[in-house]
């Protein structure tokens, strides 16, 4: 067999891999989701997020919406694995941060059990908020 011949076996191979990868992996997904970061965005914009009295209480303090939690808000996510528990064991904790529809940043600490399918959002950080009294 020539090397012709060879090339274009493997390029045929190469191709017909890319596009499964795309079929089955990419295709009709926001973000990638086999990477950490994208499958715990992808579970938490899915899940039903219960709110803390604490949280509840900066939301108010810094006026935002109950309902920031929005498709804006989960497009713009970066879950900072450093900063987050995430060998808490059965919930862990994660830090993520991100822009809100009206360019607040926000940084949120959300408890996730996924064995029970309910996550609770915990924590509230707004760093440039001026003249909050809130923490």
């Amino acid at each position: 067999m020539t090397f012709k011949n060879r090339l274009k076996y493997y390029l045929l191979g190469f191709g017909l891999g890319c596009i499964i990868v795309w079929a089955t992996l990419i295709k009709d997904r926001e973000r990638p989701a086999w990477m950490p970061e994208g499958r715990v965005i992808e579970y938490l914009a899915k899940a039903q997020i219960l709110i803390t009295d604490e949280a509840q209480w900066k939301l108010d303090c810094y006026a935002i919406p109950s309902d920031f939690m929005n498709t804006d808000f989960w497009s713009n996510a970066k879950v900072n694995f450093k900063k987050s528990t995430t060998d808490k064991k059965p919930c862990p904790e994660y830090y993520i941060s991100s822009k809100l529809s009206n360019e607040t940043f926000i940084i949120v600490y959300i408890e996730t059990c996924e064995l029970e399918n309910k996550a609770s959002l915990r924590n509230i950080e707004v760093p440039n908020k001026q003249n909050c009294n809130c923490d």
